[in-house]
């Protein structure tokens, strides 16, 4: 089975009253993480991530069917509420006035391809007159769907959005928020407020990464003297990639918590815009 790449928890972990928790899973192509929140105290019990390089030996359905009946937590945890983040790039955000049902397959095929058996789903963003329609691996939603039968759904695009109405109050002129995994980044970018961009960008190095940002101010007609670029996800400050967004950002920050939730002791042991991505989707879902 795969190590955990973090597992932030205390001792007491494996004999909290899970009927008082939340249960959110994020699922992406290459990695699965998770946090155990105690609703009624506002507190991590666990978080635990893992990653894993791509395969032909394995498929992700066996990976993550080996994860979730074999975890130690997921399989004697009888949560108050489990939820599923789906994290996969083949997504369109319609407006609410726009959106018609039966065009969900025709226009996902249309835009991605039509080459495979995914399931394409579409739910409503919160606070948003916006339809996200997406398309993940039918083999995977069929496997978490045996495994957390009460278990509710969510694309990952569609709880950021929720979370920026939640967790940010001010809204920046010229706003670039990044979420970092370590193949790929999330860019998530508001105008005065206004949405312009939410898309998933592949990178190999760090000059990938700050040609794609710059790219996107460029088509968007912001300067990068103006933005205020948030930084979330696997990024060291003391990185070669924090180095590069240096020579071009002026004004660059770090994801945080809120006070609505308890900073634990063990979670302190590490650089909190990590896992504040998971946090604050537990928070809001």
């Amino acid at each position: 089975m795969l190590k955990p790449d973090f597992y932030i928890h205390n001792e007491s972990a494996v004999v909290e009253d899970y009927t008082q928790c939340r249960l959110l899973m994020e699922i992406n192509s290459n990695s699965f993480g998770y946090v155990l929140l105690n609703v009624r105290g506002m507190r991590p019990v666990a978080i635990k991530y893992f990653q894993w390089n791509p395969s032909k030996n394995s498929s992700l359905e066996e990976i993550l069917r080996e994860l979730v009946y074999r975890d130690e937590i997921l399989t004697m945890a009888d949560v108050n509420e489990t939820f599923l983040v789906y994290n996969f790039p083949e997504s369109n955000l319609v407006p609410e006035a726009l959106f018609v049902a039966d065009a969900n397959k025709p226009l996902t095929d249309l835009i991605y391809g039509d080459i495979g058996k995914d399931i394409v789903l579409n739910e409503k963003i919160p606070w948003w007159e916006l339809q996200n329609i997406y398309r993940i691996p039918a083999g995977v939603h069929r496997l978490l769907q045996q495994k957390f039968y009460n278990g509710k759904y969510w694309h990952f695009y569609s709880l950021q959005l929720k979370c920026h109405k939640m967790f940010n109050a001010k809204e920046e002129g010229q706003y670039l928020k990044v979420f970092f995994y370590t193949d790929k980044m999330i860019v998530l970018i508001f105008k005065s407020g206004l949405l312009q961009l939410i898309q998933t960008f592949e990178y190999h190095d760090s000059k990938d990464v700050a040609y794609n940002l710059l790219n996107c101010c460029h088509q968007l007609n912001m300067g990068q003297d103006e933005i205020i670029l948030e930084l979330s996800g696997l990024i060291e400050k003391q990185s070669e990639l924090y180095n590069e967004l240096q020579k071009y950002f002026l004004n660059i920050s770090f994801d945080h918590m809120e006070d609505s939730i308890k900073i634990t002791d063990e979670l302190r042991e590490y650089p909190l815009h990590y896992f504040s991505s998971l946090l604050k989707m537990a928070i809001c879902v």
